[in-house]
């Protein structure tokens, strides 16, 4: 016959075409026993047999007295358990110096042989091994001696598990006070550069300074910043630790003795594994931003082929090492949360389902969101431009201040502060990446002589750039030179020449200069105003 219900009992099981019930000594299952479901009323009730044999148990590990008096019924040394056969049945007793009167604790049937595939015979020898380990060490722990064996362990593991604690607590209160010096340090150069902030003016012409002090103020603050949150990281870290060591230890000396073994099995497997599962998840948690901070020093420490790719590397990776860090703690929390709810008996499955719908739902209700930490981790991986670029992006161009994954903030000419979300980047021109570029164009007069003007606007070039200012920072020779346009007004000088970044708007200030110096000197006239310029 099928099954037509469930039994309410929680200690009784429902599996395939038995019903089986736990046979426990201080709260751990030795073995289980079973009946057939749907069986016929004569059948002894689950539960009835159940109750039998613990009540049996419980007889077999009576004590008498009290602390170092106490005594048990059954001696340990001498207790056997015995296999009686009396025709088709199989039974397990129990004698002991004592007693001279077996005990009957258990008859195997043929349904026990059955749920666990095993003839009767085999059954019970087995169930006598398992009986007999599981008494003797049960009344061993009975006794006066053993149990002042197990006060005294505790004691000490209690001791050292103090003094343990003490250290702790210690290395917590160093570990926070170096995190706060270096943030400290950080906000002090923030103040510092705050001040020296409002005493540059603000100006496009001032670009290649701004960038160098916006560089040198985002890598001065890189190394406290990764200082504060590996100091964080490791007192957190050993927070987790001690107390998943008082846990474990809490549970292991309960096990030590039978009165309160119940109560340890019912920490490790009952409702007490949410906490479980909560410090190893924070516990694990903190270990990784250990190890991300480990990777994202040794990763600093590799050889570039110049300063410029060393600087953007150092900009980019604390970035990159707080993006990893929101996912690895958003994963530990979602896998942490899926196990509570499954030891508290919600079925995951759904919980999943529910989730995915869920954040179906979000995503859609926040595209723009989602796109922002896309384009935002894009920007960070393929090196679009860090702390201290010069960009235009949306046609705003200014300085990079700040980058996250969710936006970017570019001080502009002005000396505002434009927000621009990832999302709502349409195009980025990065005119300082590895080196920047001068387009050099001058109007000369058609009936001025303009060979002559090309040599004095590439002999102003390459004065500046042989001056030791200038050294290293225009690079020789020119990209090319010529007459780029022609008109009645007008003939087009143009030049071009590499410079570092940023160095661009610098050069052509002083090539202006020279120009307009070496055209007067020269007697060559400038041609008409250039269309489209101001």
């Amino acid at each position: 016959m099928l099954p037509s219900s469930v039994p309410s009992d929680p200690n009784v099981k429902l599996e395939g075409t038995f019903l089986t019930a736990p046979i426990t000594i201080d709260g751990t299952t030795i073995f289980r026993i079973a009946v057939a479901y749907n069986a016929p009323p004569s059948q002894i009730p689950i539960a009835v047999r159940q109750t039998d044999v613990q009540t049996t148990l419980s007889e077999l590990l009576a004590t008498t007295g009290s602390g170092r008096s106490t005594k048990t019924d059954y001696d340990p040394q001498t207790l056997r358990v015995h296999i009686v056969r009396d025709g088709d049945v199989d039974s397990l007793e129990a004698v002991d110096a004592k007693h001279g009167d077996p005990l009957a604790i258990v008859t195997i049937t043929a349904v026990d042989a059955r749920y666990n595939q095993l003839s009767r015979e085999n059954l019970a020898t087995q169930w006598q091994s398992v009986l007999q380990s599981a008494l003797v060490r049960a009344l061993d722990l009975r006794q006066p001696a053993a149990q002042q064996r197990s006060l005294g362990v505790v004691a000490r593991v209690a001791a050292g598990l103090v003094v343990a604690s003490l250290l702790v607590w210690a290395l917590v209160a160093f570990l926070t006070r170096l995190a706060k010096r270096a943030e400290e340090e950080i906000a002090e150069r923030e103040r510092r550069a705050q001040t020296q902030k409002e005493q540059v003016a603000k100006d496009t012409d001032d670009a290649h300074h701004e960038r160098r002090r916006f560089l040198a103020i985002a890598l001065r603050n890189v190394e406290p910043e990764q200082r504060a949150r590996v100091f964080r990281a490791l007192a957190e870290a050993s927070i987790w630790s001690t107390v998943l060591a008082w846990f474990i230890a809490i549970t292991w000396a309960f096990s030590l003795f039978p009165q309160t073994t119940p109560l340890a099995d019912s920490l490790i497997s009952g409702s007490l594994r949410v906490l479980f599962t909560i410090v190893i998840a924070g516990l694990l948690n903190r270990i990784l931003d250990i190890v991300i901070a480990r990777v994202a020093s040794v990763s600093e420490q590799q050889p570039f082929a110049n300063s410029e790719d060393r600087a953007r590397l150092l900009l980019r990776i604390p970035t990159i090492a707080r993006a990893l860090g929101g996912f690895k703690t958003f994963v530990l929390v979602f896998v942490a949360a899926l196990a509570v709810l499954g030891e508290v008996g919600v079925p995951i499955g759904s919980v999943v389902t529910i989730g995915g719908l869920a954040a179906i739902a979000l995503s859609l209700a926040a595209q723009n969101f989602v796109r922002d930490f896309v384009n935002g981790s894009l920007v960070l991986f393929e090196d679009q431009y860090v702390v201290g670029d010069y960009v235009t992006i949306n046609g705003a161009s200014g300085i990079v201040e700040h980058l996250s994954l969710r936006m970017v903030q570019i001080r502009d000419a002005a000396g505002d502060v434009v927000t621009i979300p990832h999302s709502s980047v349409t195009a980025v021109s990065n005119q300082s990446r590895k080196w920047s570029r001068v387009d050099y164009r001058v109007p000369v007069d058609p009936a001025s002589d303009v060979p002559k003007a090309i040599e004095l606007v590439r002999d102003a070039i390459e004065s500046i750039a042989g001056e030791a200012e200038w050294r290293g920072q225009a690079t020789l020779p020119i990209e090319w030179i010529g007459v780029d346009a022609v008109s009645k007004d007008w003939a087009i000088v143009r030049a071009s020449i590499r410079t570092a970044p940023l160095r661009q708007f610098e050069f052509r200030r002083e090539l202006n200069a020279r120009v307009i110096a070496a055209f007067a000197h020269g007697d060559v006239a400038f041609g008409a105003q250039l269309p489209g310029t101001p």
